[in-house]
Protein backbone atom coordinates (compact mmCIF):
# COMPACT_ATOMS: atom_id res chain seq x y z
CA UNK A 1 0.00 0.00 0.00
CA UNK A 2 1.54 3.29 -1.09
CA UNK A 3 0.94 6.97 -0.61
CA UNK A 4 -0.29 9.52 -3.17
CA UNK A 5 2.33 12.29 -3.16
CA UNK A 6 -0.20 14.99 -4.02
CA UNK A 7 -2.65 14.26 -1.22
CA UNK A 8 -0.79 12.21 1.38
CA UNK A 9 -3.70 9.72 1.40
CA UNK A 10 -3.23 5.99 1.31
CA UNK A 11 -4.30 4.20 -1.83
CA UNK A 12 -6.54 1.15 -1.89
CA UNK A 13 -4.84 -2.14 -0.86
CA UNK A 14 -5.71 -3.55 -4.30
CA UNK A 15 -4.23 -0.57 -6.14
CA UNK A 16 -0.94 -0.87 -7.97
CA UNK A 17 0.82 1.67 -10.19
CA UNK A 18 1.29 0.91 -13.86
CA UNK A 19 4.65 -0.79 -14.54
CA UNK A 20 7.53 1.26 -15.90
CA UNK A 21 11.23 2.04 -15.70
CA UNK A 22 12.09 4.35 -12.82
CA UNK A 23 14.73 7.02 -13.32
CA UNK A 24 15.03 9.72 -10.70
CA UNK A 25 11.59 11.20 -9.99
CA UNK A 26 10.33 10.00 -13.39
CA UNK A 27 8.99 6.75 -14.85
CA UNK A 28 9.60 5.81 -18.48
CA UNK A 29 7.17 3.47 -20.23
CA UNK A 30 7.82 1.56 -23.44
CA UNK A 31 4.99 1.23 -26.03
CA UNK A 32 3.53 -2.30 -26.27
CA UNK A 33 5.59 -3.33 -23.21
CA UNK A 34 4.13 -1.06 -20.53
CA UNK A 35 1.12 0.14 -22.54
CA UNK A 36 -1.11 -1.69 -24.98
CA UNK A 37 -3.28 -0.49 -27.85
CA UNK A 38 -6.80 0.84 -27.29
CA UNK A 39 -8.47 1.18 -30.69
CA UNK A 40 -11.19 3.74 -29.81
CA UNK A 41 -8.54 6.24 -28.68
CA UNK A 42 -6.32 5.54 -31.69
CA UNK A 43 -9.18 6.23 -34.11
CA UNK A 44 -10.06 9.49 -32.36
CA UNK A 45 -6.45 10.64 -32.56
CA UNK A 46 -6.34 10.08 -36.29
CA UNK A 47 -9.51 12.10 -36.80
CA UNK A 48 -9.00 14.90 -34.27
CA UNK A 49 -5.39 15.35 -33.20
CA UNK A 50 -3.79 15.62 -36.64
CA UNK A 51 -5.81 18.61 -37.78
CA UNK A 52 -5.48 20.25 -34.35
CA UNK A 53 -1.70 19.87 -34.40
CA UNK A 54 -1.45 21.42 -37.85
CA UNK A 55 -3.68 24.38 -36.98
CA UNK A 56 -0.74 26.64 -36.11
CA UNK A 57 1.10 26.01 -39.41
CA UNK A 58 -0.26 29.20 -41.09
CA UNK A 59 1.10 31.34 -38.23
CA UNK A 60 4.57 29.81 -38.42
CA UNK A 61 4.56 30.63 -42.12
CA UNK A 62 3.36 34.24 -41.89
CA UNK A 63 4.84 35.32 -38.54
CA UNK A 64 8.17 33.48 -38.57
CA UNK A 65 8.93 33.13 -42.28
CA UNK A 66 8.81 29.34 -42.42
CA UNK A 67 7.98 27.37 -45.53
CA UNK A 68 4.99 25.03 -45.31
CA UNK A 69 7.35 22.04 -45.14
CA UNK A 70 9.38 23.53 -42.26
CA UNK A 71 6.22 24.46 -40.35
CA UNK A 72 4.90 20.88 -40.63
CA UNK A 73 8.33 19.60 -39.59
CA UNK A 74 8.12 21.77 -36.48
CA UNK A 75 4.69 20.31 -35.68
CA UNK A 76 6.21 16.82 -35.88
CA UNK A 77 9.15 17.74 -33.62
CA UNK A 78 6.94 19.41 -31.02
CA UNK A 79 4.64 16.39 -31.07
CA UNK A 80 7.50 14.07 -30.10
CA UNK A 81 8.53 16.46 -27.30
CA UNK A 82 4.88 16.67 -26.19
CA UNK A 83 4.57 12.89 -25.98
CA UNK A 84 7.70 12.60 -23.83
CA UNK A 85 5.33 13.69 -21.06
CA UNK A 86 3.93 10.17 -20.71
CA UNK A 87 6.50 7.83 -22.29
CA UNK A 88 9.62 9.42 -20.75
CA UNK A 89 8.47 11.27 -17.63
CA UNK A 90 5.48 9.14 -16.58
CA UNK A 91 2.89 11.91 -16.43
CA UNK A 92 -0.67 10.47 -16.23
CA UNK A 93 -2.13 13.39 -18.21
CA UNK A 94 -2.99 13.79 -21.90
CA UNK A 95 -0.42 16.51 -22.67
CA UNK A 96 -1.19 19.58 -24.73
CA UNK A 97 -0.30 23.20 -25.29
CA UNK A 98 -0.84 26.13 -22.94
CA UNK A 99 -3.62 27.04 -25.35
CA UNK A 100 -5.07 30.07 -23.49
CA UNK A 101 -1.61 31.64 -23.54
CA UNK A 102 -1.39 31.20 -27.32
CA UNK A 103 -3.27 34.42 -28.27
CA UNK A 104 -1.33 36.43 -25.66
CA UNK A 105 2.08 35.28 -26.89
CA UNK A 106 1.02 35.66 -30.52
CA UNK A 107 -0.29 39.20 -30.03
CA UNK A 108 2.92 40.25 -28.26
CA UNK A 109 5.06 38.58 -30.92
CA UNK A 110 3.27 40.31 -33.80
CA UNK A 111 3.98 43.65 -32.14
CA UNK A 112 7.71 42.97 -32.55
CA UNK A 113 9.11 44.38 -35.80
CA UNK A 114 11.18 42.07 -37.98
CA UNK A 115 11.10 38.28 -38.18
CA UNK A 116 14.56 37.68 -36.55
CA UNK A 117 13.64 39.78 -33.49
CA UNK A 118 10.21 38.15 -33.35
CA UNK A 119 11.77 34.68 -33.36
CA UNK A 120 14.17 35.70 -30.57
CA UNK A 121 11.31 37.13 -28.50
CA UNK A 122 9.15 34.00 -28.69
CA UNK A 123 12.19 31.81 -28.02
CA UNK A 124 12.81 33.90 -24.88
CA UNK A 125 9.20 33.31 -23.78
CA UNK A 126 9.67 29.54 -24.19
CA UNK A 127 12.99 29.60 -22.28
CA UNK A 128 11.67 31.72 -19.39
CA UNK A 129 8.52 29.58 -19.13
CA UNK A 130 10.67 26.45 -18.99
CA UNK A 131 12.93 27.96 -16.32
CA UNK A 132 9.94 28.99 -14.18
CA UNK A 133 8.57 25.46 -14.25
CA UNK A 134 11.96 23.89 -13.60
CA UNK A 135 12.95 26.20 -10.73
CA UNK A 136 9.56 26.00 -9.02
CA UNK A 137 9.72 22.22 -9.45
CA UNK A 138 13.16 21.92 -7.83
CA UNK A 139 12.28 24.27 -4.97
CA UNK A 140 8.74 22.86 -4.64
CA UNK A 141 7.40 26.40 -4.43
CA UNK A 142 4.86 26.19 -7.26
CA UNK A 143 1.77 26.02 -5.05
CA UNK A 144 3.10 28.83 -2.83
CA UNK A 145 3.71 31.06 -5.85
CA UNK A 146 0.16 30.50 -7.09
CA UNK A 147 -1.24 31.38 -3.65
CA UNK A 148 0.62 34.71 -3.84
CA UNK A 149 -1.30 35.66 -7.01
CA UNK A 150 -4.56 37.49 -6.15
CA UNK A 151 -7.62 35.57 -7.26
CA UNK A 152 -9.04 38.36 -9.49
CA UNK A 153 -5.64 38.56 -11.20
CA UNK A 154 -5.73 34.82 -11.96
CA UNK A 155 -9.25 35.17 -13.35
CA UNK A 156 -8.25 38.30 -15.29
CA UNK A 157 -5.32 36.52 -16.96
CA UNK A 158 -7.61 33.74 -18.17
CA UNK A 159 -10.33 36.17 -19.26
CA UNK A 160 -7.77 38.34 -21.06
CA UNK A 161 -6.50 35.30 -22.95
CA UNK A 162 -10.04 34.41 -24.00
CA UNK A 163 -10.92 37.95 -25.03
CA UNK A 164 -7.66 38.28 -26.97
CA UNK A 165 -8.39 35.04 -28.83
CA UNK A 166 -11.88 36.13 -29.90
CA UNK A 167 -10.98 39.73 -30.80
CA UNK A 168 -7.97 38.52 -32.77
CA UNK A 169 -10.12 36.46 -35.12
CA UNK A 170 -12.14 39.52 -36.10
CA UNK A 171 -9.16 41.86 -36.46
CA UNK A 172 -7.01 42.44 -39.59
CA UNK A 173 -3.68 40.55 -39.68
CA UNK A 174 -1.23 43.09 -41.07
CA UNK A 175 -2.11 43.47 -44.73
CA UNK A 176 -4.49 40.48 -44.64
CA UNK A 177 -8.14 40.64 -43.68
CA UNK A 178 -9.41 38.98 -40.52
CA UNK A 179 -9.72 35.19 -40.72
CA UNK A 180 -13.40 35.46 -39.76
CA UNK A 181 -13.92 37.50 -42.95
CA UNK A 182 -11.67 35.30 -45.09
CA UNK A 183 -13.61 32.11 -44.23
CA UNK A 184 -16.97 33.47 -42.96
CA UNK A 185 -19.15 30.44 -43.79
CA UNK A 186 -16.60 27.77 -42.83
CA UNK A 187 -15.72 29.39 -39.51
CA UNK A 188 -19.35 30.11 -38.63
CA UNK A 189 -20.46 26.54 -39.38
CA UNK A 190 -17.49 24.77 -37.78
CA UNK A 191 -17.60 26.91 -34.63
CA UNK A 192 -21.38 26.74 -34.35
CA UNK A 193 -21.52 22.96 -34.73
CA UNK A 194 -18.65 22.46 -32.27
CA UNK A 195 -20.20 24.72 -29.63
CA UNK A 196 -23.51 22.92 -30.11
CA UNK A 197 -21.98 19.46 -29.69
CA UNK A 198 -19.79 20.38 -26.73
CA UNK A 199 -21.82 22.89 -24.73
CA UNK A 200 -25.51 22.75 -25.72
CA UNK A 201 -27.62 21.90 -22.68
CA UNK A 202 -30.72 20.89 -24.71
CA UNK A 203 -28.52 18.57 -26.80
CA UNK A 204 -27.27 16.75 -23.68
CA UNK A 205 -30.70 15.13 -23.28
CA UNK A 206 -30.63 13.95 -26.89
CA UNK A 207 -27.11 12.53 -26.39
CA UNK A 208 -28.44 10.43 -23.54
CA UNK A 209 -31.24 9.08 -25.77
CA UNK A 210 -29.24 8.55 -28.94
CA UNK A 211 -25.86 6.87 -28.48
CA UNK A 212 -24.61 7.82 -31.95
CA UNK A 213 -25.04 11.51 -31.08
CA UNK A 214 -22.91 11.01 -27.98
CA UNK A 215 -20.21 9.37 -30.10
CA UNK A 216 -20.19 12.33 -32.51
CA UNK A 217 -20.04 14.76 -29.59
CA UNK A 218 -17.09 12.84 -28.18
CA UNK A 219 -15.06 13.65 -31.29
CA UNK A 220 -14.72 17.26 -30.12
CA UNK A 221 -13.79 19.65 -32.93
CA UNK A 222 -13.65 16.99 -35.66
CA UNK A 223 -17.33 17.05 -36.81
CA UNK A 224 -17.38 20.84 -37.23
CA UNK A 225 -13.99 20.83 -38.92
CA UNK A 226 -14.99 18.06 -41.36
CA UNK A 227 -18.18 19.98 -42.18
CA UNK A 228 -16.06 23.03 -43.05
CA UNK A 229 -13.86 20.87 -45.28
CA UNK A 230 -16.93 19.65 -47.18
CA UNK A 231 -18.74 22.99 -47.42
CA UNK A 232 -15.63 25.11 -48.15
CA UNK A 233 -15.35 24.42 -51.91
CA UNK A 234 -19.10 24.94 -52.41
CA UNK A 235 -18.91 28.48 -51.01
CA UNK A 236 -15.56 29.25 -52.74
CA UNK A 237 -13.67 29.65 -49.47
CA UNK A 238 -11.49 26.53 -49.86
CA UNK A 239 -9.72 25.00 -52.86
CA UNK A 240 -8.22 21.51 -53.02
CA UNK A 241 -6.27 22.09 -56.25
CA UNK A 242 -2.93 21.26 -54.62
CA UNK A 243 -4.35 18.02 -53.24
CA UNK A 244 -5.75 17.08 -56.65
CA UNK A 245 -2.43 17.92 -58.34
CA UNK A 246 -0.76 15.34 -56.11
CA UNK A 247 -2.74 12.65 -57.96
CA UNK A 248 -3.52 14.12 -61.39
CA UNK A 249 -1.59 16.44 -63.70
CA UNK A 250 -3.53 19.77 -63.78
CA UNK A 251 -3.09 20.08 -67.58
CA UNK A 252 -3.32 16.56 -69.00
CA UNK A 253 -5.37 14.96 -66.25
CA UNK A 254 -2.93 12.05 -66.23
CA UNK A 255 -2.53 10.05 -63.00
CA UNK A 256 0.90 11.04 -61.60
CA UNK A 257 0.82 9.78 -58.01
CA UNK A 258 3.81 7.63 -57.00
CA UNK A 259 4.92 5.89 -53.83
CA UNK A 260 7.25 8.81 -53.11
CA UNK A 261 4.19 11.06 -52.90
CA UNK A 262 2.70 8.95 -50.11
CA UNK A 263 5.06 10.00 -47.34
CA UNK A 264 6.15 13.37 -46.00
CA UNK A 265 9.78 13.46 -44.86
CA UNK A 266 10.29 16.24 -42.30
CA UNK A 267 13.19 18.60 -42.90
CA UNK A 268 14.65 18.37 -39.39
CA UNK A 269 18.09 19.55 -40.53
CA UNK A 270 16.64 22.68 -42.14
CA UNK A 271 14.48 23.34 -39.08
CA UNK A 272 17.41 23.09 -36.67
CA UNK A 273 19.66 25.09 -38.99
CA UNK A 274 17.20 27.97 -39.31
CA UNK A 275 15.44 28.03 -35.93
CA UNK A 276 17.52 26.21 -33.29
CA UNK A 277 18.76 28.22 -30.34
CA UNK A 278 22.33 27.01 -30.85
CA UNK A 279 22.51 27.18 -34.65
CA UNK A 280 25.05 29.70 -35.91
CA UNK A 281 22.86 30.30 -38.98
CA UNK A 282 19.69 31.14 -37.02
CA UNK A 283 21.30 34.05 -35.15
CA UNK A 284 18.84 33.63 -32.26
CA UNK A 285 21.52 33.71 -29.54
CA UNK A 286 22.85 37.02 -30.84
CA UNK A 287 19.37 38.57 -30.58
CA UNK A 288 18.65 37.24 -27.08
CA UNK A 289 19.63 40.32 -25.10
CA UNK A 290 18.65 40.83 -21.41
CA UNK A 291 15.86 43.20 -22.44
CA UNK A 292 14.24 40.46 -24.52
CA UNK A 293 14.06 38.13 -21.51
CA UNK A 294 12.66 40.97 -19.39
CA UNK A 295 9.94 41.60 -21.98
CA UNK A 296 9.16 37.87 -22.04
CA UNK A 297 8.78 37.54 -18.25
CA UNK A 298 5.16 38.83 -17.88
CA UNK A 299 3.95 36.49 -20.63
CA UNK A 300 5.78 33.55 -19.08
CA UNK A 301 4.29 34.29 -15.65
CA UNK A 302 0.81 34.46 -17.19
CA UNK A 303 1.45 31.19 -19.02
CA UNK A 304 2.59 29.57 -15.77
CA UNK A 305 -0.58 30.65 -13.93
CA UNK A 306 -2.71 29.23 -16.75
CA UNK A 307 -0.73 25.98 -16.91
CA UNK A 308 -0.91 25.52 -13.13
CA UNK A 309 -4.68 25.66 -13.47
CA UNK A 310 -4.44 22.89 -16.09
CA UNK A 311 -2.43 20.77 -13.62
CA UNK A 312 -5.18 21.24 -11.03
CA UNK A 313 -7.84 20.38 -13.63
CA UNK A 314 -6.05 17.22 -14.78
CA UNK A 315 -5.56 16.08 -11.18
CA UNK A 316 -9.25 16.61 -10.43
CA UNK A 317 -10.32 14.63 -13.52
CA UNK A 318 -8.15 11.67 -12.52
CA UNK A 319 -9.25 11.78 -8.87
CA UNK A 320 -12.88 11.74 -9.98
CA UNK A 321 -12.33 8.27 -11.49
CA UNK A 322 -10.81 6.69 -8.35
CA UNK A 323 -14.07 5.28 -7.04
CA UNK A 324 -14.67 3.34 -10.27
CA UNK A 325 -11.03 2.24 -10.59
CA UNK A 326 -9.64 1.10 -7.23
CA UNK A 327 -7.39 -1.39 -9.06
CA UNK A 328 -4.82 1.17 -10.30
CA UNK A 329 -2.83 3.67 -8.29
CA UNK A 330 -2.26 6.75 -10.42
CA UNK A 331 0.85 8.48 -9.12
CA UNK A 332 0.12 12.20 -9.04
CA UNK A 333 3.14 14.37 -8.27
CA UNK A 334 2.95 18.12 -8.81
CA UNK A 335 6.73 18.52 -8.51
CA UNK A 336 7.43 15.86 -11.14
CA UNK A 337 4.95 17.62 -13.41
CA UNK A 338 6.78 20.94 -12.95
CA UNK A 339 10.17 19.38 -13.73
CA UNK A 340 8.89 17.59 -16.83
CA UNK A 341 7.27 20.78 -18.16
CA UNK A 342 10.47 22.71 -17.54
CA UNK A 343 12.54 20.15 -19.43
CA UNK A 344 10.06 19.92 -22.32
CA UNK A 345 9.98 23.68 -22.87
CA UNK A 346 13.76 24.06 -22.59
CA UNK A 347 14.30 21.21 -25.07
CA UNK A 348 11.74 22.84 -27.38
CA UNK A 349 13.64 26.12 -27.18
CA UNK A 350 16.94 24.39 -27.93
CA UNK A 351 15.67 22.39 -30.92
CA UNK A 352 13.33 24.98 -32.42
CA UNK A 353 12.72 28.01 -30.25
CA UNK A 354 9.72 29.99 -31.53
CA UNK A 355 7.00 27.51 -30.52
CA UNK A 356 4.48 30.08 -29.29
CA UNK A 357 1.72 27.67 -28.06
CA UNK A 358 4.24 26.40 -25.42
CA UNK A 359 4.52 22.87 -24.05
CA UNK A 360 1.72 22.42 -21.49
CA UNK A 361 0.48 19.80 -19.03
CA UNK A 362 -2.98 19.01 -20.34
CA UNK A 363 -5.26 18.67 -23.34
CA UNK A 364 -8.50 18.78 -21.37
CA UNK A 365 -10.76 17.45 -24.12
CA UNK A 366 -8.58 14.40 -24.73
CA UNK A 367 -8.22 13.78 -20.98
CA UNK A 368 -11.98 13.76 -20.47
CA UNK A 369 -12.50 11.35 -23.38
CA UNK A 370 -9.84 8.91 -22.14
CA UNK A 371 -10.96 9.01 -18.50
CA UNK A 372 -14.62 8.48 -19.39
CA UNK A 373 -13.78 5.11 -20.93
CA UNK A 374 -11.25 4.36 -18.18
CA UNK A 375 -14.08 4.66 -15.63
CA UNK A 376 -15.86 1.66 -17.17
CA UNK A 377 -13.40 -0.75 -15.59
CA UNK A 378 -10.37 -2.86 -16.37
CA UNK A 379 -12.17 -4.71 -19.16
CA UNK A 380 -12.70 -1.44 -21.02
CA UNK A 381 -9.18 -0.06 -20.37
CA UNK A 382 -6.51 -1.89 -18.40
CA UNK A 383 -4.54 1.22 -17.41
CA UNK A 384 -4.88 4.96 -17.85
CA UNK A 385 -1.58 4.82 -19.74
CA UNK A 386 -3.07 2.44 -22.31
CA UNK A 387 -5.61 5.13 -23.16
CA UNK A 388 -3.10 7.99 -23.17
CA UNK A 389 -0.51 6.12 -25.27
CA UNK A 390 -3.21 5.08 -27.74
CA UNK A 391 -4.73 8.54 -28.03
CA UNK A 392 -1.32 9.82 -29.11
CA UNK A 393 -0.62 6.76 -31.32
CA UNK A 394 2.20 5.71 -28.96
CA UNK A 395 3.97 9.02 -29.36
CA UNK A 396 4.17 8.96 -33.16
CA UNK A 397 2.22 11.70 -35.04
CA UNK A 398 1.42 9.22 -37.81
CA UNK A 399 -0.93 11.47 -39.75
CA UNK A 400 1.79 14.11 -40.18
CA UNK A 401 3.93 11.66 -42.17
CA UNK A 402 1.26 11.12 -44.87
CA UNK A 403 1.59 13.74 -47.59
CA UNK A 404 -1.92 13.30 -49.09
CA UNK A 405 -3.52 13.96 -45.70
CA UNK A 406 -1.30 16.99 -45.09
CA UNK A 407 -2.21 18.40 -48.51
CA UNK A 408 -5.88 17.66 -47.83
CA UNK A 409 -5.77 19.63 -44.58
CA UNK A 410 -3.59 22.49 -45.87
CA UNK A 411 -6.36 24.65 -47.45
CA UNK A 412 -8.45 24.57 -44.25
CA UNK A 413 -5.72 25.09 -41.66
CA UNK A 414 -6.82 28.72 -41.27
CA UNK A 415 -10.29 27.46 -40.36
CA UNK A 416 -8.79 24.95 -37.91
CA UNK A 417 -6.79 27.73 -36.24
CA UNK A 418 -9.82 30.01 -35.96
CA UNK A 419 -11.90 27.17 -34.57
CA UNK A 420 -9.22 26.42 -31.97
CA UNK A 421 -8.88 30.06 -30.91
CA UNK A 422 -12.62 30.80 -30.80
CA UNK A 423 -13.25 27.71 -28.66
CA UNK A 424 -10.34 28.75 -26.45
CA UNK A 425 -11.90 32.18 -26.08
CA UNK A 426 -15.31 30.73 -25.22
CA UNK A 427 -13.91 28.27 -22.67
CA UNK A 428 -11.53 30.79 -21.08
CA UNK A 429 -14.37 33.27 -20.65
CA UNK A 430 -16.71 30.94 -18.80
CA UNK A 431 -13.89 29.53 -16.66
CA UNK A 432 -12.62 33.00 -15.73
CA UNK A 433 -16.04 34.44 -14.91
CA UNK A 434 -16.85 31.45 -12.67
CA UNK A 435 -13.92 32.32 -10.37
CA UNK A 436 -15.06 35.72 -8.94
CA UNK A 437 -17.26 35.53 -5.85
CA UNK A 438 -18.77 39.03 -5.86
CA UNK A 439 -19.39 42.01 -8.12
CA UNK A 440 -16.10 43.73 -7.26
CA UNK A 441 -14.11 40.63 -8.20
CA UNK A 442 -16.09 40.35 -11.44
CA UNK A 443 -15.23 43.96 -12.24
CA UNK A 444 -11.55 43.38 -11.49
CA UNK A 445 -11.53 40.28 -13.66
CA UNK A 446 -13.03 42.13 -16.63
CA UNK A 447 -10.78 45.17 -16.10
CA UNK A 448 -7.61 43.06 -15.96
CA UNK A 449 -8.65 40.95 -18.93
CA UNK A 450 -9.59 43.97 -21.05
CA UNK A 451 -6.22 45.65 -20.44
CA UNK A 452 -4.39 42.42 -21.30
CA UNK A 453 -6.40 41.94 -24.50
CA UNK A 454 -6.26 45.54 -25.74
CA UNK A 455 -2.84 46.72 -24.51
CA UNK A 456 -0.28 44.25 -23.13
CA UNK A 457 0.11 41.43 -20.65
CA UNK A 458 2.59 43.35 -18.47
CA UNK A 459 0.27 46.37 -18.15
CA UNK A 460 -2.67 44.06 -17.43
CA UNK A 461 -0.74 42.31 -14.65
CA UNK A 462 0.19 45.65 -13.05
CA UNK A 463 -3.36 47.03 -13.29
CA UNK A 464 -4.86 43.78 -11.96
CA UNK A 465 -2.45 43.56 -9.03
CA UNK A 466 -2.75 47.20 -7.95
CA UNK A 467 -6.54 47.29 -8.36
CA UNK A 468 -6.96 44.02 -6.43
CA UNK A 469 -4.91 45.33 -3.50
CA UNK A 470 -6.70 48.69 -3.41
CA UNK A 471 -10.25 47.36 -3.79
CA UNK A 472 -10.09 44.05 -1.92
CA UNK A 473 -7.18 44.22 0.50
CA UNK A 474 -6.47 40.85 2.12
CA UNK A 475 -9.59 39.37 0.50
CA UNK A 476 -7.71 39.36 -2.80
CA UNK A 477 -5.77 36.33 -1.54
CA UNK A 478 -8.71 34.31 -0.26
CA UNK A 479 -8.69 30.57 -0.90
CA UNK A 480 -10.61 29.27 -3.91
CA UNK A 481 -13.66 27.30 -2.83
CA UNK A 482 -14.30 25.51 -6.13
Amino acid sequence: MSEDSSTGKRASPEAAPAPGIRWGPFTARVPFVHARAEWPEMVQNFVVAGATGLAVVPIFMTAFGMTFELAVSLCIVQSFILCSSFFLFGEPFCPGWVTPALPLVLAAAMAVEGIPDRIAFVTAVVIVTGLIFFLLGITRLGALFIRLVPLPLKAGIIFGAGLSAIVGEFSPRGESIARALEYPVCITLSTGVTLLLLFSQPLEKLKARFGWLGVIGGLGMAPGFILAMVIGPWVSEVSYDKFKALFFDPVSGEFVFTLRDLFFLPDIAGLVRGYSLFSSESGILENLEPGVFLAALPLSLAAYVIAFGDIVTGTAILKSARAERPDEEIELDEHRTHLSLGIRNLVQAAVCGPFFPLQGPLWTGAMVVVVERYRRGRDAMRSIFDGIFSYYLFGVPLLLFFKPLIFLYEPVLGVALSLTLLLTGFACSYVALAIPRNRIEIGLTVLTGAVIATHSTELGLIVGLVASVLLLGKEAWREETD
